[in-house]
């Protein structure tokens, strides 16, 4: 795992896929999509990626954060001026989406050499390679300047920083850099990591868990959250799907029962108390501060493969609203907050998909699509362009 001490991890997904001619970025090799091979490759933890480029919507099933390049002009040197900048980190992995064999040795290596420097780049075979390099905020003037003047050559700027490059000895003790470097801009390099990939062998396939994707529900009170879901969830599960739930409650709550011995053991101060038996464990804890969804997924525990959670109408995930007339005719969240709407009114929403409440077949279907679950899905408990294009 990089340590995330060191960098944070930018995914550059914002290239035109010209020579692709869709976006590569989700385009799949051996049923996961590029874009999920790095992520897998690199394990980043949730605080310290995030993805760079492109449309937001269509990313957001990976979990990560994403910020949006910060000029119109489309090129390797915006993507990696907008990684920077967007970067809660001094220095910064700028990688594009299409090197779905990285290697973390690679990575740490850099992250390593990088202090005093401003940029660290490795030279593959056929060059400097930075689309896979580590970048301190100190390059930013620089970047800035040659976007603004109009020179998008990112091979050039290099020129213009205190860059320590990575050679041909140093990436052969981490790395295969025929390998590591193998980008993939045509079908026919879609074809050649397909045997590239198959020639590796299992064990050398990118880790099998993915974090699993996550969907809050979210409505007005007493709209009809939780029986939807009580309803959905068995469906999932009739679907070979694992599931795990969280649920937010704005109030203070006790699962434990007055007179028990672990109500009476908290009761006498103890900050954590834990039951177990042997069909189920219970772990009660006091908190200094409310945990943030996100702490949250991290606990979840395989094999799971959909988190359901109920309410965070403000959490940074795909959320659906419960929107029944009796209680509003007006949805909560406005439409491009939400991926669907489940109403018992059919024109509840007009640019989102809208389910009714009974409905739970529709929408599961959507959620399996959604998401690639069962057969399809990418991972999980059931199975660089021109730089005038850029890859960011």
């Amino acid at each position: 795992m990089v340590d995330a001490r060191k960098i944070s991890i930018a995914i550059l997904a914002g290239g035109e896929s010209s020579r692709m001619g869709r976006n590569k970025a989700m385009e799949e090799l051996a049923g996961k999509p590029l874009i999920l091979r790095v992520i897998e490759a690199l394990s980043p933890q949730e605080e310290e990626a995030f993805i760079v480029g492109g449309e937001a919507a269509t990313y957001r099933c990976f979990g990560l954060p994403h910020c949006a390049d910060q000029f119109t002009f489309r090129a390797s040197i915006v993507g990696i001026y907008s990684a920077l900048a967007a970067s809660p980190r001094k220095n910064c992995l700028a990688i594009s989406c299409d090197l779905p064999f990285v290697a973390q040795e690679l990575v740490e290596l850099m992250a390593g050499l990088v202090d005093g420097h401003d940029a660290v780049v490795p030279i593959g075979v056929d060059g400097p390679e930075p689309l896979c390099a580590v970048y301190s905020r100190s390059c930013l003037d620089a970047l800035e300047e040659n976007i603004s003047q109009g020179r998008f050559s990112l091979r050039r700027s290099l020129g213009d920083l205190d860059v320590r490059y990575v050679d041909e000895a140093e990436l052969k003790a981490v790395c295969d850099p025929a390998i590591a470097f193998f980008n993939i801009n045509t079908p026919g390099d879609l074809e050649r990591a397909e045997e590239l990939l198959a020639a590796r062998g299992p064990t050398a396939a990118a880790p099998a868990h993915l974090r699993p994707p996550l969907v809050c529900f979210v409505s007005k009170k007493n709209s009809g959250k939780t029986t939807l879901i009580e309803k959905l969830v068995p469906r999932l599960r009739e679907a070979g799907l694992e599931v795990a739930f969280i649920k937010h409650d704005v109030h203070s709550f006790s699962m434990d029962h007055e007179g028990t011995d672990t109500w009476r053991i908290a009761r006498a101060g103890a900050r954590q108390v834990v039951i177990s038996s042997p069909g189920a464990c219970a772990d009660l804890k006091r908190l200094e501060r409310e945990k943030s969804l996100a702490e949250l997924r991290r606990q979840v525990e395989s094999p799971v493969d959909i988190i359901v959670a109920e309410g965070y109408k403000s959490a940074e995930a795909d959320r659906i609203e419960v929107s029944r007339s009796e209680r509003s005719h007006e949805l909560v969240l406005s439409e491009d907050e939400l991926i669907a709407v489940v109403s018992d009114r059919p024109n509840a929403a007009a640019s989102v998909p809208v389910f009714g409440m009974d409905d739970i077949d529709g929408l599961t279907s959507f959620l399996l699509e959604r998401y690639r679950l069962g057969a399809s899905r990418p991972g999980g408990a059931s199975g660089a362009e021109g730089e005038a294009e850029g890859a960011s």
